[in-house]
């Protein structure tokens, strides 16, 4: 990969995003490790909110309004952008995110976007055979390109599972004293990576270009991983051992486990949600999360940080770690404020 980087006009890069936590650490890179000069990028977000527009224009960068739900703020937004960071919505009904991601490839052509970057996750590895269902609206996204596609080049980053999240794939909170799984899941191997590492290995190549990085399939597809993998008991095993703790796992049958897992959730979560998240663990089962590349060694230019690694890590920075995703309503409110 060539270690230096070219010259780019104002406002080539466009991040949608950067308000999380994967987008503001690419972000971050793209501008302290990669050099790019602050008025080549422009941040969005969906909110024409004076505080956040405050902040991202302060240092340099450009902002511009960006509502997936809205093509008119899009095609503004992506005029005269060269490449185009698509983070995937956060709305959780598939069709209605089909939708906005239609809405986002069709604004890129029409504002003549040279790149999309299109930031999707690694369940199933390269194919599209897995049956998790928010990734089968990252695979109807990659068909939406492939169909309207035209002069548009299109790489999809399908991203690893955050061992950040550790505490929501296990129903983990720091007063836990067993952890519930639905049987057969505890032993089944995941490709856990780190935020962190997927946003600097992000940052990289979308400043850098792919350089030696080869995409695969006809949706050209980078796979970003880790290179170990591990088990929810190895997770399990990982906090006994950093929190002094005993804590064990106890196996159910689904619907016992969908209803145990709700009665008293100190995160708040309906049986419905835990109804959905069987499927997840099917998945799991299945071993659409093990599959694992080389290409986040590469840019990281070091291995990666295993799952099991991180979540030691994590516990020793902060023993009372908490996941946001792992709370609703009143307990997330109560963690981590209004959102």
């Amino acid at each position: 990969m060539c270690s230096s980087t070219p010259t780019y006009a104002p406002g080539h890069f466009l991040l949608t995003g950067v308000t999380g936590g994967l987008g503001s650490k690419i972000l971050s890179d793209m501008l302290d490790i990669h050099k790019i000069p602050p008025s080549s990028i422009i941040a969005t977000s969906r909110r024409d909110d004076p505080f956040i527009k405050q902040k991202f224009e302060s240092p340099g960068l450009k902002f511009r309004i960006a509502d997936y739900n809205i093509p008119s703020t899009l095609l503004s937004s992506f005029s005269g952008v060269q490449d185009l960071l698509f983070m995937s919505s956060s709305e959780r009904d598939s069709t209605k995110r089909t939708i906005e991601h239609r809405n986002v490839i069709e604004a890129a052509q029409a504002a003549g976007v040279k790149k999309v970057w299109y930031v999707s996750l690694a369940f199933g590895g390269w194919g599209d055979g897995s049956k998790i269902e928010f990734q089968q609206a990252h695979y109807e996204t990659e068909r939406l390109w492939k169909e309207k596609k035209g002069g548009l080049e299109f790489v999809s980053l399908r991203a690893g599972v955050y061992a950040d999240a550790f505490p929501l794939f296990l129903n983990w909170y720091p007063g836990s004293q067993e952890v519930l799984m639905p049987r057969g899941v505890g032993e089944s191997k995941v490709a856990f990576t780190t935020r962190e590492e997927l946003g600097e290995g992000m940052a990289r190549i979308i400043a850098k270009g792919l350089g030696g990085i080869r995409t695969r399939t006809e949706k050209n597809i980078v796979l970003l991983t880790t290179l170990k993998t591990c088990s929810l008991t190895d997770l399990v095993d990982a906090i006994n051992e950093v929190r002094g703790t005993a804590m064990k796992v106890k196996y159910l049958e689904p619907g016992e486990w969908i209803r145990e897992s709700a009665k008293g959730d100190l995160g708040g979560k309906p049986e419905a949600w835990f109804q959905a998240r069987l499927v997840f663990t099917q998945g799991v089962c299945d071993g659409d999360a093990e599959v694992m590349d080389s290409t986040m060694k590469t840019l990281l230019g070091r291995e990666p940080e295993s799952g099991v690694q991180a979540v030691k890590r994590l516990l020793k920075e902060d023993l009372e770690f908490r996941w946001h995703q792992n709370h609703v309503g009143a307990s997330y409110e109560k963690y981590f404020g209004r959102k």
